[in-house]
């Protein structure tokens, strides 16, 4: 080091050694560069717990269980800021694409090829509606369904992609009477009798165990949605998104 600065930093005797007046001046300058360094260390330690995750989620699952999910998280990061949008599945992996999201939680079909997808749960759908309004004309097919209202979801929704894939497999078109970004106004116009919708089955299981709604059964019609949770590929998965994943497949959603 001292050819490197090219001057003494020690004067050397037999049996010992001691500073130079620039070495002395040397350790000074090394010493306060090494407070700094740990400043740094500490400043980039918080730095982990204090910045914003932005997480996006779709209605079905924000209606269902992520405040759960969010509330453990802020209690393993209490520094932790969250920046949450709730929209359509399509919706939300368009953010994740212009990178305006982090991580986010989905339903449905997702292009493998741009994401990360790690399935992590499945909830049925279910056709329901008043129990008057199947009584006016009996089902035996999609056919007679697709006559009735229906209730359904806006296009770009998970569910809705579902419905639509099952009546097309049969060339069936659907022409909803209503459409709704919340999946409740619809499960109370189906309550009313304005028509048949489709909803998750936890949505409507009370419903339909006290009569207030009917289920329409047909063997064709088996309708199962899986949940995702989505990052793009190459993304940095850092502590927070890591135990977000965690938490998602250890919470009981059933």
């Amino acid at each position: 080091m001292e050819e490197e600065l090219q001057t003494p930093l020690f004067e050397r005797f037999p049996k010992k050694a001691i500073l130079t007046p620039e070495g002395q001046l040397f350790l000074k300058k090394v010493n306060a560069l090494l407070t700094h360094y740990d400043d740094v260390l500490q400043h980039v330690a918080k730095i982990h717990s204090q910045y914003t995750l932005r997480i996006g989620s779709s209605i079905t699952i924000a209606n269902d269980f992520l405040t759960t999910i969010l509330k453990d998280l802020k209690k393993a990061y209490p520094s932790l800021s969250m920046q949450v949008e709730i929209a359509s599945s399509s919706a939300i992996l368009d953010k994740l694409v212009q990178q305006q999201l982090d991580i986010a939680f989905v339903e449905g079909m997702i292009d493998q090829d741009a994401f990360i997808c790690l399935p992590f749960s499945t909830y049925h759908i279910k056709a329901v509606a008043h129990p008057e309004v199947l009584q006016k004309q009996s089902i035996t097919s999609l056919s007679d369904i697709a006559k009735f209202p229906l209730l359904l979801r806006e296009e770009g929704s998970a569910i809705r992609d579902v419905v639509e894939s099952c009546f097309l497999l049969y060339d069936i078109p659907l022409h909803p009477a209503w459409t709704s970004t919340n999946s409740t106004a619809l499960l109370k116009a189906a309550t009313k009798g304005f028509g048949i919708t489709f909803l998750p089955e936890k949505m409507v299981t009370k419903k339909l165990k006290n009569h207030t709604l009917e289920e329409v059964q047909l063997a064709e019609l088996q309708l199962m949605n899986r949940n995702h949770i989505v990052y793009l590929k190459h993304k940095h998965v850092n502590d927070a998104m890591h135990t977000l994943i965690k938490l998602a497949n250890t919470i009981p959603h059933k």
